[in-house]
């Protein structure tokens, strides 16, 4: 249950076996390959960058293909709108898929179908734009060609505001005798005017006009009648809706065909392409290639197996990691553990040398968990969920991981269900009374406690963090950032914890532990061995050392004054005297001050209380639901009621199931992330990414009908 043990590889071979080597080590499928610390050139000749080319041309044409027949796929998967589809197949499938001629003629036909309909919809909306434009002008019997008007008569067609209709129509009687306006249909708040005047009298109409709201409207493309124009586009549209149900028909029949394919073309094109790209990380002379990268100590004999074909074309050789090495990460636990991976995941992996810990942090999310949803319902309704999506529904492995941890939760809702005796909480009074024989205490009339509880979860919590990191540091040597630091924090903690528990000798252990942190803390026993210093000075330096520790000894114990009054004197000879004393004395204070900096324990251990809120928001809001059902049911009688009681209780629980859930896993990751890594954690360790394909959608099985669920291609 640690970071898998890595190696590392060093495969040399000569140029002309680059291709075999790559090819077993792409079939490998466990060898993460680092870029070359050697700085020789990488062996990206111009023939594997022409073939990088052709491959990034490939990928564009079959990802375009196959977001083009995507549009059009329906897919026949359960909650196939929420959840992504997959298509399975085998290694040997996926690896022979290439672009053909076959292809090419699908990739032509989609381009066709594609830029048809594009323009099919263009030229739709420029009609149907075109119509509602004419629309008001349709009472007009004068053909469009002669709205420039006559001989003698000129014609000004547009729109004004239907408000200002009259007052504009007044303003043109009044600048030209000789002029008649026909309004026509509305424009949205506007109507449509033809303004007919005498040529002489232009000037005067366009000048009066320009001082409105007239707006000029004209279809200079045009000639025949509005109402013919209109029925003209109407026809067009008609054709081209025909049109474009041909091509969507086609498309469809094209989607169902090849759309699966034109995926895994896709994906297999990027993962070729991927396994050129890779060379710009090896190494290369004039006849050879160096090739580096990471794999498991578990997985070294399969890595061996699938180059026996190329073993006397490459030297092998497999080292462990050097300290200033950094390996990728893999973990390894048990396969009851890795749902917990999920959020050593989510934080980030651990550096190679650092703990997993996800071991460590598994047991308290499983408890926070149960504590924050609490109701044996709930959590069964939450493990069968999670199993029903995992098994039922063909998703991703990271995704299957994730419903297993939720499974994880919803046993621990249950577990902690049965210990408050909360069944959708429902009244004890209702609930069988064997169910209730394990009930320990009822987290709504013992609030208290519940709260108690939490705290003392976090304080084990927190320990458990320091704890580790004071192994953590131990195991490297540096036991004296153990004992100054985290140890040394364990020892006051634990004397209050002693205090507390022994309340006859409370001020003992306290004062006790106190002074024991003070000196761990500040390093106080290190100073005379760093001082430089004569002998007499030192001797000084231990006497006041040694009286400290009387002090506090005395302070705990009850201890003769005299020890306080000659741990004084010292103090005060040792300031003005001596190097080592005053180094000590500075050496305390800042123990102090360091001491005084844990008060920020109190604030995280306040932190875990929100496992006990969120316990008992999620039982009242329960409760609620519960008593508006039955409200529900006196009100509306006992058989029409009881059918809107049971959907008003359902619904409510539903609702308060998914926003405890939310809460129930925030929280609890919260403390995990911010309470307990910050005592012990770094993160920051790279995935183990072996070279292989790296797929979305397509889900690859090692041979032809082992595959589970979902579509085979």
């Amino acid at each position: 249950m640690a970071v898998a043990r890595m190696l590392k590889v060093t495969a040399i071979s000569h140029a002309l076996a680059s291709e075999a080597l790559v090819d077993s080590l792409r079939k490998a499928g466990v060898l993460d390959i680092a870029q070359d610390a050697n700085e020789l050139p990488a062996p990206v000749s111009a023939d594997v960058e022409a073939r990088i080319a052709t491959l990034d041309e490939q990928i564009a044409d079959a990802q375009f293909v196959a977001e083009f027949l995507g549009r059009y796929h329906t897919s026949d998967a359960p909650f196939a709108s929420f959840i992504s589809e997959k298509f399975h197949m085998s290694e040997d499938e996926f690896y022979a898929l290439a672009p053909d001629e076959e292809f090419s003629d699908l990739y032509r036909e989609c381009v066709f179908l594609s830029d048809r309909l594009a323009s099919i919809e263009r030229h739709c909306e420029r009609l149907r734009a075109l119509i509602t434009d004419l629309r008001p002008w349709e009472p007009l019997h004068l053909q469009i060609s002669q709205w420039r008007g006559s001989e003698h008569v000129v014609l000004f067609t547009g729109t004004v505001p239907a408000s200002e209709g009259e007052a504009i129509r007044a303003r043109l009687r009044e600048a030209v005798v000789e002029v008649s306006v026909e309004e026509l249909g509305p424009v949205g708040s506007r109507s449509a005017w033809v303004v007919m005047a005498h040529r002489d009298q232009v000037d005067e109409v366009r000048s009066t006009l320009h001082l409105t709201n007239f707006t000029e409207v004209g279809f200079p493309e045009l000639s025949d009648y509005p109402a013919e124009e209109i029925s003209i586009a109407e026809e067009r549209l008609v054709e081209l809706d025909a049109e474009e149900q041909r091509m969507l028909e086609r498309a469809k029949e094209l989607s169902e065909e090849r759309h699966e394919h034109s995926v895994g073309l896709a994906e297999a094109l990027v993962s070729a392409r991927d396994i050129l790209l890779v060379r710009e990380r090896f190494g290369s002379t004039e006849r050879t290639i160096v090739i580096t990268g990471w794999v498991m100590a578990a997985r070294r004999a399969k890595l061996e197996a699938a180059l026996e074909p190329v073993r006397f074309d490459v030297d092998l050789t497999f080292e462990e990691p050097d300290p200033d090495d950094h390996p990728p990460i893999e973990l390894d636990n048990p396969k009851w553990l890795r749902p917990f991976e999920v959020l050593t995941d989510l934080y980030g992996r651990p550096q190679y040398h650092e703990v997993d810990p996800t071991p460590l942090m598994a047991g308290f999310f499983f408890i926070f968990f149960g504590m924050a949803l609490a109701d044996v319902g709930y959590g069964i309704a939450l493990m069968i969920i999670a199993q029903l999506i995992k098994r039922k529904l063909d998703v991703g492995p990271g995704v299957k991981k994730f419903m297993e941890l939720l499974t994880y939760g919803g046993a621990a809702s249950v577990l902690l269900g049965v210990v408050t005796g909360s069944y959708f909480a429902v009244s004890t009074d209702l609930v069988p009374s064997f169910l209730l024989s394990f009930k320990l205490f009822d987290p709504l009339e013992d609030i208290m406690l519940f709260l108690v509880i939490s705290i003392a979860l976090g304080v084990v919590h927190i320990l458990v963090g320091i704890v580790t990191r004071a192994v953590m540091q131990i195991k490297v040597g540096d036991w004296r950032d153990a004992v100054a630091g985290e140890i040394s924090t364990i020892v006051l903690l634990a004397a209050i914890a002693a205090g507390a528990l022994l309340t006859g000798t409370m001020s003992a252990f306290i004062i006790g532990g106190l002074g024991l942190t003070l000196l761990l803390k500040g390093r106080v026993l290190e100073v005379p061995s760093k001082v430089e210093a004569p002998a007499w000075d030192k001797a000084l330096g231990w006497a006041w050392i040694i009286s400290a520790v009387a002090f506090f000894a005395a302070a705990a114990l009850g201890g003769p004054s005299i020890v306080s009054q000659v741990f004084l004197g010292l103090t005060a000879a040792s300031m003005f005297v001596s190097k080592t004393g005053r180094k000590a004395v500075l050496a305390l204070l800042l123990g102090a001050y360091d001491t005084y900096g844990m008060s920020g324990l109190i604030s995280d251990f306040l932190s875990y209380t929100r496992l006990a809120a969120l316990g008992l928001a999620g039982m009242l809001v329960g409760q609620v639901a519960n008593q508006l059902g039955f409200i529900v049911m006196e009100l509306m009688g006992p058989v029409v009621g009881l059918v809107f009681a049971v959907l008003v209780v359902l619904i409510l629980h539903v609702i308060n199931l998914a926003i405890n859930l939310l809460g129930a896993f925030v929280h609890p990751t919260r403390l995990q992330f911010v309470e307990f890594f910050s005592k012990f954690y770094e993160g920051g360790g790279r995935n183990y990414a072996p070279l292989g394909p790296k797929t979305k959608s397509v889900v690859l099985h090692p041979r032809v009908g082992s595959q589970e669920g979902g579509k085979t291609t």
